[in-house]
């Protein structure tokens, strides 16, 4: 009987495989982009929310004290799965609720925000 010979495409394949297999891990971002040394709270009323992950986001009507409206943009937050597992539902935070938010402004355009922390009228807090 003759042995099946090893080819030389089997490793390239292989490398190929793994190669593919390790493309999402490069499709994170990095979070530089925001000022992690503020932390701004907005006292408003959820507008939108995209509780899903890779990240939450949301949009947050507030009142200033001229009595306009202003909308805070939140393009990130922590992901979904992680809050779910701290506590946090996406029904305890849906459009019409009032919340407190925290946020970090984006270097680029401060008047959008990371979300660092959500803070609900009874006082619990999630990040």
């Amino acid at each position: 009987m003759r042995r099946a010979s090893r080819r030389p495409g089997f490793a390239s394949g292989l490398l190929l495989v793994l190669a593919t297999m390790a493309l999402p891990v490069f499709g994170h971002h990095s979070f530089a982009i925001y000022d992690f040394s503020q932390e701004i709270p907005f006292e408003g009323v959820v507008e939108t929310l995209n509780f899903k992950n890779p990240h939450i986001a949301m949009t947050l009507t507030r009142t200033l004290e001229n009595g306009d409206t202003q909308t805070i943009t939140f393009i990130e937050g922590a992901p979904a799965n992680m809050l779910v597992r701290r506590g946090l539902r996406p029904n305890m935070i849906e459009p019409g609720t009032r919340i407190t938010a925290i946020g970090s402004p984006l270097r680029e355009d401060p008047s959008v925000y990371f979300l660092r922390r959500v803070r609900l009228e009874d006082g619990r807090e999630f990040q």
